[in-house]
């Protein structure tokens, strides 16, 4: 019976002892490809030529997006991810701010016809 408990408790120490080293694992990935991501948005900003507002938070993106990669450098996955997601959300919403500003030219347009 002691060495049933004995084997049980050696199990459960490896088992906890793996687990957080797969969950870090993930990390990584998750925020590789979240860097991956942000960096897709931005450029595609960049490429439709955002002004005005929206070019100011594009540009808070793109800083942001460089700061999640220094701390992705230092393995500092976590905090790559949190910045990574930041930076996807700016570049979401440079390119809503771009996209209401020209939606309002055209109203303003139809407007004094």
């Amino acid at each position: 019976m002691r060495r049933i408990v004995t084997i049980g408790l050696a199990v459960a120490s490896l088992a906890a002892g793996v687990m957080p080293a797969a969950a870090w694992a993930g990390d990584e990935d998750d925020a590789r490809v979240a860097i991956a991501a942000a960096r897709a948005k931005i450029d595609a900003g960049d490429k439709a030529g955002v002004a005005g507002q929206a070019a100011d938070i594009q540009s808070r993106a793109r800083t942001t997006l460089d700061e999640a990669m220094v701390l992705f450098k230092k393995d500092k996955d976590r905090a790559a991810l949190a910045m990574a997601r930041q930076a996807d959300a700016l570049a979401d919403l440079a390119s809503s701010t771009a996209e209401l500003r020209t939606v309002e030219g055209e109203r303003d347009k139809l407007a004094t016809r």
